[in-house]
């Protein structure tokens, strides 16, 4: 997350909420996608970073769209994250 301001993480349940998520949370904002997971029992998420307000943005724009088609289970911001963080994303 070098040069980063902050993370955004959103959480759904169903693949199908995921996608239009971050699709709205890509061309919402100036933000890059780090990573999608799957959690299991179809639980799915993913994180964005960029700066703090791009990425406050951009998952609200996910939560929105996900919602209209399937489940919201959480959303987070974090800014400023600890330089470990970024140990725990897939790159």
């Amino acid at each position: 997350m070098a040069n980063r301001n902050a993370i955004g993480i959103l959480e759904t349940k169903g693949f199908s909420a995921l996608v239009q998520g971050a699709d709205a949370a890509l061309k919402s904002a100036s933000v890059e996608l780090v990573e999608w997971r799957q959690i299991g029992s179809g639980y799915v998420s993913f994180a964005v970073e960029g700066d703090v307000a791009a990425v406050r943005s951009a998952i609200e724009a996910a939560v929105e769209a996900a919602t209209r088609v399937g489940e919201v289970v959480s959303q987070v911001v974090i800014p400023r994250p600890v330089e470990e963080l970024d140990a725990s994303f897939n790159r």
